[in-house]
């Protein structure tokens, strides 16, 4: 890891267990890091620890270690923590909730063993179960704090990260079905990637399916499995099938494993899909071109492209306010434009997919009353979900002979 300026590499940030790796540039594929030098020990607990009285803190499997031995204070569910948003009391103290988040990357990030990672790494990515609001904008500004510069650091959840592991790492998945079925101890939940091939470029889904729970008896957990596959796959036809979590062993899946590897499916499993996916989307968003003509169409993302109707130097033109096709949390724009004769805003709205445009009609109460031309506005435009847009307007008036109002209008558009 002695790369500089160049390191990709990719955090996978989960509820109970957390785990890293690197893009192994001369191999051409990402790395899992070790948590022990020369084992096989890849995740650590999502977890920190605070010695009593003393700003001394651990994170992962030292967390672990010195809150059992030490008598050192755990600090557990970080994930739920910082999706919540809320104080947290520890020690007799209260710590918000970015500052325990700053804590825990930044230990992740050491074991890169860099000495500067704003500076050396290049791309990094963070994939977690699903995204939140309060999650996503919390991780934002601590990597900000953290001097990280704007899109140097990327977040996308779970589904996104399948699907980059799965169309980077087989080809052949570009052509057909690819199922997912993760274990979380004795619940299986069944996804399943589809290709829409009659679109330019080509729509790529992930579809959730059922859940299920299996028994602790090892030949009725096979026989519910097999049951749960069938159901699952049905009579479709798929290139490969993944299995992630803790809970599926090749002890119990005697009948499972030949009914998964039925019609010639690849059949693979492992616990570091989510985040060698992750290390994959980092090098794809960073230096393109291995999925070219493929669009994820994931929940996060923004399907209707925003614009304005504006005259630029006496022309009249459509100003792109958003950008279909983009994760909502890295969909924002600030502008500055002039009204001329009018007290509202305009915007009009075109599906990512085609159809009618419409329009959007945002009022401006209590404007001040101005000549054409003299009322310049700031347009902040940013999204709080997919399809929530948030949208704040502030009157700056125009020079010394028509100040500021001091007016700011917010409204969430959606659409």
């Amino acid at each position: 890891m002695n790369e500089t300026r160049n390191i990709i590499a990719s955090l996978e940030f989960g509820r109970e267990v957390s785990q890293i790796c690197y893009y192994d540039r001369k191999e051409k594929t990402p790395v899992s890091l070790s948590v022990k030098t020369g084992s096989n020990l890849y995740t650590f607990p999502t977890m920190l620890s605070k010695r009593p009285k003393a700003e001394v803190w651990h994170f992962g499997l030292e967390a672990s270690y010195f809150s059992r031995h030490e008598g050192e204070i755990p600090v557990e569910n970080l994930m739920e923590l910082c999706m919540k948003g809320e104080p947290v009391e520890i020690d007799g103290g209260y710590y918000r909730t970015e500052e325990l988040l700053e804590i825990f990357l930044r230990g992740c990030l050491s074991m890169l063993g860099i000495a500067d990672a704003p500076r050396q790494i290049r791309a990094v990515m963070i994939t977690v179960p699903e995204l939140n609001r309060v999650l996503v904008r919390k991780i934002q500004r601590v990597c900000s704090r953290m001097k990280f510069s704007s899109g140097q650091v990327m977040i996308q959840d779970y589904d996104e990260s399948f699907y980059y592991y799965a169309m980077c790492t087989r080809r052949d998945n570009g052509n057909r079905m690819t199922g997912l079925f993760a274990f979380d101890e004795n619940q299986v939940t069944f996804s399943r990637m589809c290709i829409d091939t009659g679109k330019k470029p080509l729509l790529v889904q992930v579809e959730k399916g059922n859940t299920v729970t299996l028994s602790e008896d090892p030949e009725q957990r096979d026989t519910e499995f097999c049951q749960f596959i069938t159901d699952s796959c049905r009579n479709d036809v798929y290139s490969s099938i993944y299995l992630v979590g803790e809970g599926f062993a090749k002890d119990w899946a005697v009948r499972s494993i030949p009914l998964l590897c039925k019609n010639q499916r690849h059949v693979y499993y492992g616990n570091n899909l989510y985040v060698r996916g992750a290390c994959l989307a980092a090098v794809e968003r960073s230096e393109g071109s291995v999925l070219n003509g493929y669009l994820y169409v994931g929940n996060a993302l923004v399907k209707h492209h925003v614009s304005m109707e504006v005259n630029i130097q006496g022309k009249d033109q459509r100003y792109t306010v958003a950008e279909a096709g983009k994760n909502w949390y890295e969909t924002e724009n600030k502008f500055e434009m002039i009204l001329d004769n009018t007290e509202e805003l305009e915007f009009l709205i075109q599906p990512m997919e085609g159809g009618e445009e419409t329009r959007y009609v945002m009022k401006l109460p209590g404007l001040p009353k101005r000549p054409p031309k003299t009322t310049r506005l700031r347009i902040h435009v940013m999204y709080e979900s997919a399809t929530v847009c948030v949208i704040l307007v502030q009157d700056l008036g125009f020079g010394e002979m028509f100040p500021s109002s001091g007016l700011i209008w917010t409204e969430r558009a959606s659409w």
